[in-house]
């Protein structure tokens, strides 16, 4: 998902073809295919625009800390990673001047304990991060609010809190209470919810089908060098200057090769007869090679956008934007996600304003859909005044489904306030 992945795909192409052939089809592996990457990023939609909190009484200046703090910014890449990896964590800290501070964590760096009946919020987290004064070794970081510790513990176990957190933060000094109450200060976001606290290997098909298309497309490359230059074979003599290093488990003899230079060649010592040189012809079509790793790279973004029930705009995967995800399908995609992630993100709001010594109930957020272009918004138009003339359709419901997170009374108090505005100026 951050595009680190070409030593995985080196390995992927040494396990597939061996360390020597591998080498002989490139120094550097093909990355220019990352289907996981580009489908999750097209299906992060729900935070393209920032969205509408509305805080209750009193916690209007945790809400406004909240996203001058760029926190909705963030959850542009919060939302793209939860999806890829199906878990993700926010750690929420209150800084020495009162603002919030949020910091994505991937599930792959943290350790949780939960409730058996209510899995889906940590109860306690150890988490690790990098020692921030020794390379290549990581300190764990252990909070558990029931019993107000904070802890960091190196790669032995030795308490080095006052090294890595500046002091001791257990007991009476435990950073995050609300009204007396030690919390914790992990909020979880999940893609679904499947009633345990990590969901570590669904959809790990898309992400071996990107790896193994580093290699198809390192092979195609491959293939069409040797179709630009034969594969030529000598019988009886060999070139002049061949080298030969030993790479891995292989041996391989090599000498620079140019049309533009002149190939000195010598015949075997103990050689019979009159030296013959050839060469054959490529037993593989570039296109018809490139048309079965686009098939193939269409079944595993067709896997991915499943997940949702989505679509691509176009069959053809050789196009720049085949694998676009429809403005529609993105917003059926924000419709489908939007419930889970409204549960963390109200549980960040409730966190974030009990820090700040904010109430934490009453708290509500909106999501703004994509906006339609003109003919979407016509066609929706010409449907709901078809369905309200029929009766089948109130204008509440209408006006709730223009503006999605709208509850029913808060849409006939619009309603009714437009209705007033027009009836003014109907003059």
């Amino acid at each position: 998902m951050y595009s680190m992945h070409e030593n995985d795909v080196r390995q992927r192409l040494v396990q597939a073809v061996g360390s020597t052939r591998a080498t002989a089809w490139c120094q550097t592996p093909d990355m220019t295919s990352n289907p996981a990457w580009y489908v999750y990023s097209q299906l992060a939609a729900l935070y393209r625009e920032i969205p509408e909190v509305r805080p209750p009484d009193g916690g209007e200046d945790a809400a406004a800390a909240l996203s001058e703090s760029g926190h909705w910014q963030l959850a542009q890449r919060l939302q793209r990673d939860t999806l890829a990896l199906n878990d993700h964590y926010v750690r929420v800290d209150i800084t020495d001047d009162q603002e919030p501070s949020t910091r994505l964590i991937p599930p792959d760096l943290v350790e949780v304990v939960t409730h058996p009946l209510r899995p889906s919020q940590p109860l306690s987290v150890k988490e690790w991060i990098p020692d921030p004064e020794t390379q290549n070794k990581w300190v764990k970081l252990n909070v558990d609010p029931r019993n107000r510790i904070y802890v960091a513990l190196d790669d032995r176990g030795n308490d080095v809190s006052d090294r890595i957190l500046g002091g001791n933060f257990s007991g009476e000094n435990y950073p995050w209470v609300i009204n007396e109450q030690a919390v914790l200060p992990y909020v979880a976001y999940h893609s679904s919810m499947t009633g345990y606290p990590l969901d570590p290997y669904s959809g790990r098909e898309v992400f071996e089908g990107a790896l193994q298309l580093g290699v198809l497309y390192s092979f195609f490359q491959h293939t069409v060098r040797n179709v630009a230059w034969a594969q030529r074979y000598i019988l009886g003599a060999e070139p002049l200057g061949m080298d030969v290093e030993e790479e891995g488990e292989g041996r391989r003899a090599e000498v620079e090769a140019d049309p533009a230079t002149l190939l000195a060649l010598r015949p075997l010592e103990d050689i019979q007869g009159q030296p013959m040189i050839g060469q054959w012809s490529s037993p593989v079509d570039p296109s018809t090679l490139l048309a079965s790793i686009e098939r193939y790279e269409r079944r595993i973004t067709e896997m991915a956008l499943g997940q949702v029930g989505v679509s691509r705009r176009e069959s053809d995967v050789r196009s720049a934007m085949s694998l676009a995800v429809s403005r529609e399908s993105q917003r059926q995609a924000q419709r489908a996600y939007e419930p889970v992630f409204r549960r963390s993100d109200l549980r960040l709001l409730r966190l974030v304003s009990g820090l700040m010594g904010g109430p934490t109930s009453g708290w509500r957020i909106n999501y703004k859909s994509i906006p339609r272009d003109a003919a979407e918004m016509a066609a929706e138009m010409d449907r709901m005044s078809k369905l309200i003339e029929a009766g089948l359709l109130d204008r509440v419901s209408a006006y709730q489904q223009l503006h999605p997170g709208l509850s029913r009374q808060e849409a006939e108090k619009a309603i009714e306030e437009i209705a007033k505005i027009n009836r003014a100026y109907a003059a």
